[in-house]
């Protein structure tokens, strides 16, 4: 009589469980790579120095974030082509335009739609466009050298002292350098795929084990 190994048994009825398991993290997998490529589908050209960036935009200055107002629900998955972003910012010197102490920005809702993700209470350094529309609020986008102003310690150096923002003072400028806030998206796929191929390559020892028994 053929001796039946118990432990092959209940290996051999973990196997479906474990190829769902994988084919759950690849599919997870693809979700992750399929939101990365939506969230990058807007195509820039590369920003060129600051000197080349000062000429082609309206306006360039820095200043603090005091609002962000959506007229969309951030959390939704749709946006209509007339959903924008309204940043309200007090303005700390200026390079380039006729901009006043308080102003609003406009950009678009998402970063696949080219807008730029401002968070309130930061200090940006931001190279702005005239809107084409009827409101007379600044246009920002990702395709542009706007970043943090911790970030942009080139571009601070490569225009000097700016002037003051028409109805206030220029603000010597001291920015923070920013801290890193969390493990990106493309390492969370890179977990993900790890964590995949781990769990297929145990399934398929675990199971040429049970066979061999």
């Amino acid at each position: 009589m053929a001796y039946s190994d118990p432990r092959s048994k209940r290996i051999g009825l973990m196997a479906p469980y474990i190829g769902v398991a994988a084919l759950a993290l690849m599919l997870g997998v693809l979700w992750l790579l399929g939101s990365t490529e939506q969230a990058y589908a807007c195509k820039c050209a590369v920003p060129g120095s600051p000197s080349e960036e000062l000429e082609k935009f309206d306006a360039v200055f820095a200043g603090r974030v005091l609002s962000v107002q959506h007229s969309f629900d951030p959390n939704g998955s749709s946006f209509s082509p007339d959903d924008h972003t309204t940043v309200g910012l007090t303005v700390n010197t200026v390079w380039k335009g006729a901009v006043d102490k308080n102003i609003d920005l406009t950009t678009p809702p998402t970063g696949g739609s080219c807008g730029f993700a401002f968070v309130e209470g930061e200090e940006y350094i931001v190279y702005a466009y005239e809107s084409t529309e009827e409101s007379d609020n600044l246009n920002v986008s990702i395709c542009s050298r706007t970043a943090l102003l911790g970030e942009a310690q080139t571009d601070m150096d490569a225009f000097g002292e700016g002037y003051a923002p028409q109805g206030g003072e220029t603000v010597e400028l001291s920015p923070e350098q920013p801290q890193d806030t969390g493990v990106g998206m493309t390492w969370v796929i890179i977990l993900v795929i790890v964590a995949a191929a781990v769990v297929i390559g145990g399934g398929g020892v675990m199971y040429a084990r049970a066979k061999r028994r």
